[in-house]
């Protein structure tokens, strides 16, 4: 397994990044594009790359083009395939603007273009299943941006129920007692806009 990853990474197609596979480029000014597989998702869409298409989560940091560009090719190439439509998180202060960007291709290629726009503000939280969120946070750029925080959710045992045999704990449960788990949330990826223009 290891060394299959080792092969990917030399051939250009992504690399590790604490345990999470991310693919991707960044290029100033042409395109940015970054996805990891793993948590179906990718950040920004450049100009569409192919394997951006397979995400069901689309997080965008700012509306310039290197990093909205693809948008509408992305929504329309996973209808093409049939996919699901998928879920685009953007800015909140640019969610009206992406809104009628998508009409206007309506009208042109006379297709649905079937998705779900979120609109997100900084310090807003997104919840992309049952163990997975996004939290958006405040980013610097010469347009408004704002970067996101992946983080996991986990149940854990409450404290005072540690050493407990897992018969005691069993019945405990089926007593009504829901409260012997808690939650925990630790954040495992972040994605930051920081463009410094010279």
């Amino acid at each position: 397994m290891a060394t299959k990853a080792k092969e990917e990474e030399k051939s250009g197609r992504g690399m590790q990044l604490q345990g999470y596979k991310v693919e991707g480029l960044s290029i100033a000014g042409h395109e940015t594009c970054i996805i990891f597989p793993s948590l179906d998702l990718a950040f920004d869409i450049g100009r569409c790359p192919s394997r951006a298409i397979s995400q069901n989560f689309l997080f965008i940091s700012h509306a310039h083009m290197d990093h909205i560009g693809g948008l509408p090719m992305y929504v329309a190439t996973r209808g093409l395939y049939r996919m699901k439509p998928p879920t685009i998180i953007v800015p909140s202060c640019i969610k009206e603007d992406v809104e009628q960007l998508f009409e206007v291709h309506r009208r042109m290629d006379h297709s649905e273009l079937n998705h779900t726009l979120v609109g997100l503000d900084v310090g807003e939280e997104f919840c992309m299943r049952k163990d997975l969120f996004v939290k958006a946070f405040k980013t610097y750029h010469v347009i408004q941006s704002q970067g996101y925080v992946v983080y996991s959710v986990k149940q854990k045992l409450k404290q005072e129920y540690l050493g407990l045999p897992g018969d005691e704990i069993k019945k405990l449960k089926s007593s009504g007692m829901e409260l012997l788990l808690q939650e925990t949330q630790c954040p495992i990826l972040s994605l930051m806009k920081l463009i410094l223009m010279f």
